[in-house]
């Protein structure tokens, strides 16, 4: 398992550094100022489908069964909604209530959501 842990962290980190890109761009740039938490949404879309490849091919490599071509792909869909939904509440606690700086939401979603996916993928998807 801690070799799983070691590969989920580093691809978890190439996830998390394309969906701080795609939030920060969003937050920062495109969407009118305090509405950060909209910027949640497509980060996710794009880090999932760098995410899903990643774990699927090497982070859960040799792990559990492969032979689920649409389950699986749901499950992990469902555990990242999971990991969105969670940086969504945390992006709108850390900039909406305590009015903090949009990158600030970063520091939360980037540590407690990938322990929480990867106590499910670990588990549920990849099992």
């Amino acid at each position: 398992m801690y070799t799983q842990l070691t590969r989920y962290a580093v691809a978890g980190a190439s996830a998390s550094a394309v969906y701080s890109l795609v939030y920060l761009l969003f937050a920062n740039r495109l969407l009118p100022p305090g509405q950060a938490v909209i910027a949640v949404v497509p980060a996710f879309l794009v880090s999932l489908l760098i995410s899903f490849q990643l774990h699927s091919r090497w982070s859960f490599a040799g792990h559990g069964s492969r032979d689920e071509k649409v389950s699986q792909p749901l499950r992990f869909f469902f555990v990242q909604s999971a990991g969105m939904l969670a940086n969504f509440f945390i992006t709108y606690l850390v900039t909406k209530i305590l009015m903090q700086p949009n990158w600030v939401a970063l520091v939360p979603s980037l540590t407690l959501t990938p322990i929480l996916t990867f106590l499910l993928q670990r588990r549920w998807v990849f099992r």
